[in-house]
């Protein structure tokens, strides 16, 4: 079959890009050069719709884009990618869970394909099904998610520290005041239970309580998945303080 004399020939895209056929090598094998010098290889059919993607076209909130590689954003990555940026860049979701509020992925996370990366080398998905991407284990009250401060960890580690930044600007940890009484009660969940801690004077003998029950109580859920977590996070966690 005679190849098509396309050479030459230039569309433009839906994003609005210049492209031109440097190359044709078949009706599936096109290759063309983006009006800023990037070169992809495409199929001819979306080519004349303008249905091709620029690999660094920021269309996730204006900072994500694809970038160049074999990682597919329908995926499970794809699928964590878009909802970490989604939490720091989504005014909607921002509004709706406070511990989003100040967040930002960093810069080389905004490539699809560089997290991607680093997602295959340190999800395992036979040893951390329904394990959830935490930022601030390692750095405590950490606003940015990056490959220097982010590590998957099981659902049990995550919510140990769950809505902990919120409720500290509202009143102390763990302690609940009893008007009828005039005390301070101390409690603690563990293992989606409620523990009851005492009642005090003060509400800083009751938090110290607390503190002192909850970092106790990290430390065991540490030993618990010491052999399958990432050591950072478990030393991160044998050394948290409430």
């Amino acid at each position: 079959m005679q190849k098509l004399n396309v050479i030459g020939e230039k569309f433009i895209t839906n994003e609005g890009y210049e492209v031109e056929i440097i190359e044709y090598k078949g009706f599936n094998n096109v290759t063309i050069l983006f009006n800023d010098g990037t070169i992809k290889k495409v199929m001819m059919h979306p080519l004349r719709k303008g249905n091709v993607k620029h690999p660094y076209h920021k269309n996730y909130y204006d900072l994500g884009y694809f970038g160049e590689g074999s990682y597919s954003i329908v995926s499970k990555c794809g699928v964590c990618w878009r909802n970490i940026m989604g939490r720091c860049y989504n005014s909607n979701e921002n509004s709706k869970n406070h511990s989003y509020k100040d967040c930002t992925v960093d810069e080389r996370w905004h490539n699809f394909q560089v997290f991607a990366r680093w997602y295959e080398d340190n999800y395992n998905p036979e040893t951390m099904q329904g394990w959830h991407l935490d930022k601030d284990i390692l750095v405590k009250s950490n606003k940015i998610y990056s490959p220097d401060t982010c590590a998957f960890v099981p659902a049990e580690i995550n919510s140990l520290f769950i809505n902990t930044s919120y409720e500290r600007s509202k009143t102390y940890l763990g302690v609940t005041y009893h008007k009828r009484i005039n005390k301070y009660e101390a409690s603690i969940r563990k293992n989606k239970n409620g523990c009851y801690l005492g009642v005090f004077n003060t509400p800083e003998e009751a938090f110290q309580a607390y503190k002192t029950e909850k970092e106790k109580y990290i430390k065991e859920v540490a030993d618990k998945w010491r052999d399958l977590i990432d050591l950072r996070v478990y030393e991160a966690l044998y050394k948290y303080k409430v």
